[in-house]
Order: structure tokens, then sequence, then C-alpha cells
């Protein structure tokens, strides 16, 4: 079965830097090439994940416990990263990457 569209991906918010740190280190680990990008918006961190079908329930276990997922919302996220900071395009690779000294 083909799905018209594809799954939207999942938005994470973060209030500290240390629980943005843990959240992307979780994640790196699980899936250390996934698509991420992050943005600075009214102090706070926003993590844009496009998680495939089959990694949306692990991507979502990892992530929550350090921040509040907010969904599927990128027209949300979109916003956020236009009147905020985008920090980078690449956050789980290269984020990850540095904190397990890769």
């Amino acid at each position: 079965m083909r799905l018209k569209r594809p799954a939207q991906p999942l938005v994470f918010q973060f209030q500290r830097a240390g629980s943005l740190c843990a959240a992307v280190a979780c994640l790196y680990q699980a899936w250390p090439k996934l698509e991420a990008s992050l943005c600075l918006y009214r102090g706070a961190y926003y993590l844009k994940a496009a998680a495939a079908l089959r990694q949306r329930q692990s991507v979502r276990r990892l992530a929550a416990p350090f921040g509040k997922p907010l969904g599927a919302c990128p027209v949300f996220y979109a916003y956020c990263e236009e009147h905020g900071r985008c920090l980078s395009t690449n956050a789980v690779e290269e984020l990850g990457g540095a904190l397990w000294g890769k």
C-alpha cells in the first residue's frame, strides 16, 4: 500500500540546551542519519525530525523525555524557523556526532 503523501516531520520543543543535547545524543545513537533541522525561536529550541513511518515511534520515545513533543506540525516549525534563527539543517548528524566524538 502506498501513501498519497509522505509522513509529516515530528517537531519537539526544548527549553534548555542541555535537554536538547541529551535528546539529540539519544537520537544519534539510534538513528545517526536521521534528517533533522534545528532552530531557536523566542528562547526555545525546536527540532524537526523527518522520521520515516517505521522510525516515528522510536524517535518519539527517545526525544520525549527531554522535551515537549508537538507532533507533526511542519507549518509551525517553518514559522519558527522563518521568524527565529536556524541553527542547523542537519542537527542529529552534526550535533550528535560532536557529542559522541565522531
